[in-house]
């Protein structure tokens, strides 16, 4: 599959590492998620869904000083914030096949939904929580109700 270089010097983007998420088999997603991700994915990231980056920090496990440390210094994120941020990207392509548009999924994302009780974006810091984001995805899929 896709090798994804994740150390360049380049600026990578949210929505192309999302994108090479989308197309990399699982070996090359631990990888990836084992080496850590340049920090102008996670600032991209937060722009994305419009979140301001403290905010997105926390959301991925990161104290907002060490992610402002990490921005300044250009040091990767380690293992655990990697892992949160490819577990956001996911779940969004995820989403984007059932509602059909990036648009929709971000917009669907980032609002309210009853039966979590909050965000579905806010329930992907855990894995219990995305674990309940896929089962409505699924509903929502299959013509149930979420």
């Amino acid at each position: 599959m896709t090798a994804i270089t994740t150390t360049s010097k380049r600026a990578e983007g949210f929505g192309k590492w999302k994108a090479d998420l989308a197309n990399a088999n699982a070996g090359t997603i631990i990888k990836i998620v084992r080496d850590g991700v340049r920090p102008s994915v996670f600032l991209t990231a937060s722009q994305h869904f419009g979140i301001p980056r403290t905010n997105f920090a926390k959301l991925i496990g990161m104290s907002p000083a060490t992610a402002e440390r990490k921005i300044k210094s250009g040091s990767l994120l380690g293992q655990n914030e990697t892992e949160r941020l490819s577990r956001i990207a996911l779940i969004e392509i995820e989403a984007e096949k059932v509602f059909g548009t990036s648009e929709m999924a971000r917009d669907w994302l980032t609002k309210i939904n009853a039966s979590l009780g909050d965000t579905p974006l806010s329930m992907l810091d855990t894995e219990t929580g995305a674990g309940e984001v896929r089962k409505i995805l699924s509903a929502v899929a299959y013509g149930g109700a979420a």
